[in-house]
Parts: structure tokens; sequence; C-alpha cells
């Protein structure tokens, strides 16, 4: 299983649109199913927007990833 440290926007878009490229789901498609916009993913995986993290969650349902929380020490 793949970790991605996620530790920026432009990171995040990276993954994200990555993952959705492995299950060659178009922009469309992702935005539909997550009930958002397609300006809205696209901006995502531009890093252009400061995503909720419902949308995250939303997101991680349709292409399959986990989130995880860990703590620095």
């Amino acid at each position: 299983m793949d970790k991605n440290i996620i530790n920026s926007a432009e990171k995040l878009a990276e993954v994200l649109k990555m993952r959705r490229h492995q299950l060659e789901i178009t922009q469309k498609s992702l935005a539909a199913l997550c009930n958002l916009s397609h300006n809205g993913i696209s901006r995502i995986e531009l890093g252009q927007s400061d995503v909720q993290l419902s949308t995250i969650l939303k997101m991680s349902k349709v292409l399959g990833f986990k989130i995880i929380l860990e703590m620095e020490t």
C-alpha cells in the first residue's frame, strides 16, 4: 500500500490527480460522483483551492483511499 505525506495543497493536488488517473475517472465523472462542480475538481487538482476536509472525505470514498492523521513527536 502506498503512503503519501501531504504537506501542501500542491502535493494533495498531485496525489488526487494521480489516483483519479489510475482509476481512469474523468474530472467530470468524479465531480458528479462527489456531488461537486467540475470547476471545483479542476481547481483542487491545480492546487488552487483551499480544500475542506468534507470535500477530501467525499473524494476519498470515490477514489478509494483513507486519511490518517499522525501526530509528530
